[in-house]
């Protein structure tokens, strides 16, 4: 599982997971946003810019902490979508997937933490 870079900030670099078969979905979700929703996509742009440069953000409206969930979070905007997302060492914040509202979120979050659990595996 391979890793792509979308942001370098000065308390974390955010990274998209890129799956086998070479999909990143949380940046293919990020593009689809881009002709859907451009208000979503722009909040997303700027929740990423506050987090690698001032750290966690503490606005659960904006970034919410799965307690359920071990190292598990997820971004979210006001149209209700989601960005899931895990931390790594060596100040990487990593995206898994997003999701629009209405998505069956414990599915949603099923998948998020296959995903982190292979990756922390892998690496």
């Amino acid at each position: 599982m391979k890793l792509r870079t979308l942001l370098n900030g000065i308390k974390f670099d955010i990274y998209a997971i890129v799956l086998d078969d070479g999909m990143c979905p949380s940046f293919d979700f990020l593009e689809s946003l881009k002709n859907t929703d451009l208000a979503s996509h722009k909040s997303f742009v700027n929740i990423f810019r506050q987090h690698a440069d001032s750290g966690p953000l503490l606005n659960e409206k904006k970034s919410k902490v799965l307690n359920d969930r071990k190292n598990l979070i997820e971004f979210r905007t006001k149209s209700g979508d989601r960005i899931m997302y895990f931390y790594a060492p060596g100040r990487k914040t990593i995206l898994t997937h997003g999701f629009h509202k209405g998505a069956p979120e414990s599915q949603e979050y099923d998948r998020a933490e296959r995903m982190r659990d292979r990756y922390l595996k892998e690496h």
